[in-house]
């Protein structure tokens, strides 16, 4: 999310074919109106349908009892793989196994990536919900 003149990106959002890449910047804490900045973000780069989302946490600082709340509500994805850099990460998003959407918690992005495409073997998730396994397939133009 872009910042006044001088502050530098909350987090940005790119479109990798098969699924979205929401990367948070480090030492945020992430908001509620982060949330439903990049929910609304994620649903206007998905104008087809839902798809999967790769969120990488990286060094955030901590989510705020509201973000939480909003991100467990959150349904804008697929399903979503969140990428962290240790325990801590896993930690802070300990909450998400009572997301609406399917999710689950990596340290290895190339393993999220295989999970969000329907490539894994295996592969559980950390909801209850069913996991459609075919993967999103952008449209061609």
């Amino acid at each position: 999310m872009p910042g006044r003149a001088g502050e530098r990106f909350r987090y940005t959002l790119t479109d990798d074919g098969d699924f979205l890449r929401l990367r948070w910047a480090a030492g945020v804490t992430i908001e509620a109106d982060d949330v439903r900045s990049t929910t609304a973000a994620v649903t206007a780069a998905s104008p087809a349908g839902k798809r999967p989302l790769l969120v990488n946490i990286g060094l955030v600082d901590a989510i705020t009892p509201d973000a939480r709340r909003l991100l467990i509500e959150d349904t804008c994805s697929l399903r979503t793989g969140v990428v962290g850099v240790d325990e801590v990460g896993k930690v802070l998003t300990a909450f998400n196994y009572r997301s609406a959407t399917p999710s689950r918690y990596f340290t290895a992005e190339d393993e999220a990536i295989a999970w969000l495409t329907g490539r894994a073997e295996g592969g559980g998730t950390t909801s209850p919900e069913a996991v459609d396994p075919r993967p999103f397939r952008a449209p061609t133009s």
